[in-house]
């Protein structure tokens, strides 16, 4: 197992992406602590599968933007599993298509504060338990939109452009004490919903994509195993596209 003995927390962990990247993580040996804000179902589905499979996790229902909130979520994976080696930042704002002209300054803000915020209060909420260890693991997650940009949305591409600075700079910061700091380009992903895709959308963008299907959730959940285990153990500040070679750089 890649994974055994590490403590994993991964946010957003209730949606299809955040599901497979618990359940990989824990099949390779790592105690997760499962993130979740509004779907407590999806959640403790995840985790009796994971304990069904002799895997060990935990659910906690925290909002990401809320200091407050993640400083516990983060004291109660200490308690309960004694150390932090992963932490996987995969929540995000919702999804919304709009004008330009149309777009509010505030939702501007909501999806900063909801990709942004969030991945900077679970990143600093974690780093005191890395740095004791002189290790960890830290892996930011955006969509593909910022390579292959689609007109309407302009405030969540905004907010996923920014994570590959935060990256950058945290990868800088936080080398010294051994952490790394790595971020997914995370391509069209096939979900049970995707409201903002119908069918025939999908259809077109499979065929534009040399590999001639969509990613699936797995397909992301595996970089951030590679991420997270010793394998990438003298990368840091990097960015790796899983989207099947749709944008190439």
């Amino acid at each position: 197992m890649k994974l055994k003995g590490k403590v994993a927390i991964v946010t957003g962990a209730s949606s299809d992406r955040g599901r497979a990247i618990v359940e990989l993580l824990a099949s390779e040996g790592a105690s997760v602590t499962i993130n979740y804000l509004k779907s407590r179902k999806n959640a403790l589905s995840v985790l009796k599968r994971i304990e069904n499979s002799g895997g060990k996790a935990m659910t906690w229902q925290a909002d990401v933007t809320s200091k407050a909130n993640v400083n516990k979520m983060v004291k109660e994976t200490v308690k309960k599993f004694g150390r932090i080696d992963i932490l996987v930042n995969n929540a995000h704002s919702t999804i919304k298509r709009k004008s330009f002209e149309g777009t509010k300054w505030n939702e501007y803000e909501e999806d900063l504060n909801g990709t942004i915020k969030g991945a900077y209060n679970c990143s600093q909420a974690v780093t005191g338990e890395m740095k004791k260890d002189k290790c960890g693991r830290i892996i930011n997650i955006m969509d593909n939109i910022v390579n292959d940009p689609v007109k309407g949305y302009g405030s969540y591409m905004t907010a996923q452009s920014a994570l590959v600075g935060f990256t950058r700079s945290l990868a800088i910061d936080l080398g010294s004490f051994g952490i790394t700091v790595n971020l997914i380009n995370a391509g069209f992903t096939l979900a049970k919903k995707t409201p903002h895709a119908p069918p025939r959308v999908q259809k077109a963008i499979a065929a534009e994509t040399p590999l001639k299907r969509l990613a699936l959730p797995i397909d992301i959940a595996k970089a951030v195993l590679f991420y997270a285990s010793d394998w990438s153990d003298f990368v840091t500040g990097n960015c790796l596209t899983v989207d099947g070679g749709r944008t190439m750089r």
